[in-house]
């Protein structure tokens, strides 16, 4: 088993780096040599980005935009506070994390097109356990939340209890008979066309598989045909900063060219901006610590913000993207 890990980690830094094999005589440490090289390409990418003459910063006292990149500078923004606070996710120990971020923003969003009411009706996709469906479950009239709920390697994010006994896993207290928990395929929603006022979806379409990424614009589309006119469709996704190819996560081409540009019906609320702030590539952390990042020490998740991962020689964060059909 420890072979096969390894072999794996050394045709992944050749698929990397094929300069690699240039000289054989790495083959023994190539790893070590993938992971240099790594780093360089990294360190370039920053050098280029903060020595450019138009760094990006945003002011935080601005109105934010929707679709965009995530920010640290966002955590002192008002109305992104405001919503944390409301979603029961603004940390009083100063704890930082994307996926809050994530839940925040598609809440301004959903406010700003006037979605958070009881008339409303909102399909969750891809969405676990997470807490802003007790949130909506308050706020509108009915939110139905749907994954694969299975009993594999998502079973921390999606319980396969969860559609039996959704109470369980509540933060907070919640109008029980406005959530609908079901075990579905985000690529085949099983509802009738025109059914929802609000699709949501957090870092979750990515992860649906196929070649070109076409799991994700599946599932894109199912949301824009139960959409009813005038909805809105709420998507975060992975995105890599430094442009890098990956059959998972989008880079500046794929976000239009396997996603955004294929759909019929729903368009961008407004354009996507693909700057990252100078403070926020301050962030970086290591995706092996990212994925253990809650069970670090507090003084090391205070000050080491859950925003911008570095997976071998990929810089990646959460985008945005709001549409409306």
């Amino acid at each position: 088993m420890t072979f096969t890990l390894t072999l794996k980690g050394k045709l992944y830094s050749i698929r990397r780096h094929p300069s690699i094999l240039k000289d054989m005589r790495k083959w023994k440490n190539i790893e070590d040599h993938g992971k240099i090289l790594d780093e360089k390409e990294i360190k370039e990418f920053l050098s280029k980005i903060k020595n450019s003459s138009l760094p990006y910063y945003v002011n935080s006292d601005d109105k934010p935009k929707l679709n965009r990149l995530c920010h640290v500078e966002d955590w002192n923004n008002s109305e992104v506070k405001t919503a944390l606070s409301e979603l029961q996710k603004l940390n009083p120990e100063g704890y930082i994390h994307r996926k809050d971020w994530e839940w925040a923003l598609g809440l301004i969003a959903m406010k700003r097109f006037g979605k958070l009411n009881q008339d409303s009706k909102a399909i969750g996709v891809g969405v676990g356990r997470e807490a802003i469906l007790f949130y909506l479950a308050k706020k509108i009239s009915h939110v139905y939340a749907t994954d694969i709920y299975d009993k594999k390697e998502w079973n921390e994010a999606a319980p396969y209890d969860f559609p039996e006994n959704p109470k369980k896993y509540a933060p907070y207290p919640y109008k029980e008979d406005a959530l609908t928990v079901l075990r579905m395929d985000g690529t085949k929603l099983d509802f009738p066309s025109e059914s929802f006022d609000i699709a949501f979806s957090f870092s979750s379409i990515e992860h649906f598989g196929g070649r070109n990424h076409s799991g994700a614009l599946k599932s894109l589309r199912e949301m824009e045909r139960v959409l009813k006119q005038g909805g809105i469709a709420v998507i975060t996704t992975e995105y890599i900063l430094n442009d890098k190819e990956h059959p998972e996560f989008f880079n500046q081409r794929t976000i239009y060219s396997d996603l955004i540009n294929k759909l019929e019906k729903l368009r961008i609320v407004e354009p996507l901006d693909l700057r990252i702030t100078s403070n926020t590539l301050d962030t970086i952390i290591d995706y092996f610590e990212a994925k253990n990042w809650g069970n670090l020490d507090r003084e090391y998740i205070r000050t080491h913000p859950h925003i911008v991962i570095k997976y071998y020689n990929i810089l990646l964060t959460s985008v945005m993207v709001v549409l409306q059909k």
